[in-house]
């Protein structure tokens, strides 16, 4: 091989070498722009993020302010609903009393009941029970009606 084409292929190779270079550079330079622009995406992403929790935290203090007022509230009322507790609690306690002292006058709950509905509870006056009524079936109150009548 004569110098010229000696040279020749020197020029060639490094030309080679150089648009080999330049290929790997420009694999690696869209490698890099695609993590690039996953980056921004990611960037863009944390910003919203950021930008999202700095709108909540900015609603916090409002959020405080309308927790204190209530408690505020719930603090002016406490003394009183304890009292009329405390109030309740002794009057269930005198009921409680009379009713011990006194169990002929008292009416339970249960005997009210049944004086508003009509039936006699089941009482052991003098020795003797009265026993509650068996609720009448609708045949029964209607052959009732019927024989009234008449």
């Amino acid at each position: 091989m004569d110098q010229f084409q000696h040279e020749g292929m020197e020029k060639v190779n490094s030309y080679t070498n150089f648009s080999l270079k330049i290929m790997i550079r420009g694999i690696a330079w869209k490698e890099i722009e695609a993590d690039t622009s996953k980056i921004s995406q990611d960037l863009r992403e944390i910003q919203k993020t950021v930008q999202d929790y700095g709108h909540r935290l900015s609603n916090i203090p409002m959020k405080v302010d309308s927790l204190c007022h209530k408690m505020d509230e719930i603090l002016k009322i406490l003394p009183d609903l304890h009292k009329n507790l405390t109030d309740l609690k002794t009057e269930v306690a005198d009921l409680k009393r009379s009713k011990r002292e006194n169990p002929e006058t008292s009416i339970s709950r249960q005997e009210r009941i049944r004086d508003a509905l009509g039936t006699v509870p089941l009482l052991h006056q003098k020795g003797k029970a009265k026993e509650i009524p068996r609720p009448k079936t609708r045949d029964e109150q209607i052959q009732e009606i019927l024989n009234s009548i008449k």
